[in-house]
C-alpha cells in the first residue's frame, strides 16, 4: 500500500497520509518530474501547515520512498484540494551562481563544485550522491545571473551526460543513466499487445543533419570541430549544420564531445512515441526506469521496431497504468562512423 510523507521545506516530518485521491506520479530524463493528488477539505489533515509551498512530499511503499518533491501548487476545488509537485531535481532550481571559473576538470567534477558552491550560500537540501568516473574534461566560466539548474542542464545537453536528485535528496552524475533492456518488449498490434491504446507515433526528418560543424573563439584563438555520420549521408545525403559552442569552452575534447553529441541527437530523422502502458512480465514497472533502453514495436505502423529510449513515465495509481515517451534510437543496421577533424 502506498502513502505518503509530509515534510517542511527542511525536511522536519509533519505528517502521513493514507487518504487521498487521484495520485499520479512520474520521472523526466534529466528534468524535474511532476506529481499530483487530491485531499478532501472536510479531511483533518487537510491543513495549511502540511500543504505550504516548498514543502516535501514523499510517496513511500511499505518502507520504501519511491518518489519525492516539493509542493509547487495548490488548486481548491469545490470539496477537495488538488495538489501538484515538482521532483527533488527542482530543489536546485532557482539558485543563482555566482561568477566563478571552473578550469580543467572532469564533468563530473564540475557538477559536485557547482553544487557545493550553491550549498555554501544556503543549504539546498540536496547533498553529492554517485558520481559517475571517466567523464570528459571541460572549462567552463558561469555569470551572476546564471542559475544552477539551467547550467547544469545545458552542459548535459551539451555533453549528453544525465543527472537526477533521487529520492534520498542525493544528486547522482551518470554517463549515460538507465540501462539496454532489449529483454522487455513494448507491442502493440501483436501477441504481447501490452500496449493499451493506438500510440501516439510521429518522425520528423526536418532536422536531419549528418555533417555538423562548429567554430568557438576564445581569447584570439579559434577551435574548430567537425563530426560526419557516413551511414546517414549514404540514406539522406550531404545534409550539414553547426553546432553554436559556448565561448568559454576552451578544451578541445569538450567542443569535439559536443559536436558528438549534436550529431548522434540530429543524424537521424527523430522518433517521438507516447505509449499507454500495463504492467506485464515483458515488461516489468518494478524493473524500468528513465534512462533505460526498452524494444518497441508497433507493428501497424509500418512494422516499426526499434530499441527506444524512456524519456518520461507517469505511474497513475488509480488505474495502475503507465504512460511513457520514448525516443532516440540507439540501434541501427550500420553504426555511424564518427570523424573528428581539428585545426
Amino acid at each position: 500500500m502506498k502513502y505518503l510523507k509530509i515534510f517542511d521545506r527542511l525536511h522536519n516530518i509533519l505528517d502521513e497520509l493514507e487518504e487521498y485521491d487521484g495520485l499520479e506520479y512520474g520521472w523526466t530524463l534529466n528534468g524535474l518530474g511532476k506529481a499530483k493528488f487530491s485531499i478532501g477539505l472536510e479531511s483533518a489533515k487537510c491543513i495549511a501547515e502540511n500543504f505550504q509551498f516548498r514543502n516535501h512530499v514523499e510517496i513511500w511503499e511499505n518502507d520504501l520512498c519511491i518518489w519525492g518533491g516539493q509542493l509547487i501548487d495548490r488548486n481548491f476545488n469545490d470539496s477537495k484540494l488538488d495538489l501538484s509537485l515538482y521532483g527533488y531535481l527542482s530543489l536546485l532550481d532557482k539558485r543563482r551562481l555566482r561568477t566563478k571559473s571552473y578550469v580543467n576538470m572532469s564533468y563530473g567534477d564540475l557538477y559536485t563544485e557547482l553544487l557545493a558552491d550553491i550549498n555554501a550560500i544556503e543549504e539546498t537540501g540536496v547533498a553529492t550522491g554517485t558520481i559517475a568516473s571517466n567523464s570528459l574534461k571541460t572549462q567552463r566560466t558561469v555569470e551572476n545571473t546564471d542559475f544552477l539548474l539551467k547550467k547544469m542542464q545545458d552542459y548535459c545537453s551539451d555533453s549528453n551526460y544525465d543527472i537526477d536528485v533521487d529520492s534520498d535528496r542525493k544528486f547522482n552524475f551518470y554517463l549515460r543513466k538507465g540501462t539496454i533492456k532489449t529483454d522487455y518488449l513494448l507491442e502493440y498490434g501483436g501477441d504481447a499487445d501490452n500496449i493499451l491504446v493506438a500510440p501516439s507515433f510521429s518522425q520528423n526528418g526536418l532536422n536531419i543533419a549528418n555533417s555538423v560543424y562548429s567554430e568557438v573563439g576564445n581569447d584570439g584563438d579559434t577551435l574548430t570541430s567537425i563530426a560526419e555520420d557516413t551511414t546517414s549521408k549514404g540514406l539522406y545525403g550531404l545534409q550539414e549544420s553547426t553546432f553554436s559552442g559556448s565561448d568559454s569552452i576552451v578544451l578541445q575534447n569538450t567542443l569535439d564531445n559536443n559536436v558528438i553529441s549534436e550529431l548522434q541527437r540530429i543524424g537521424y530523422p527523430s522518433n517521438n512515441i507516447s505509449l499507454k502502458i500495463k504492467d506485464s512480465a515483458l515488461c516489468p514497472f518494478d524493473d524500468i526506469e528513465v534512462g533505460d533502453s526498452i524494444l518497441v514495436s508497433l507493428k501497424p505502423y509500418w512494422g516499426f521496431k526499434d530499441t527506444l529510449r524512456i524519456l518520461e513515465m507517469t505511474h497513475n495509481e488509480n488505474d495502475g497504468t503507465r504512460s511513457l515517451t520514448v525516443g532516440e534510437t540507439l540501434y541501427r543496421q550500420s553504426p555511424p562512423k564518427i570523424k573528428i577533424y581539428r585545426k
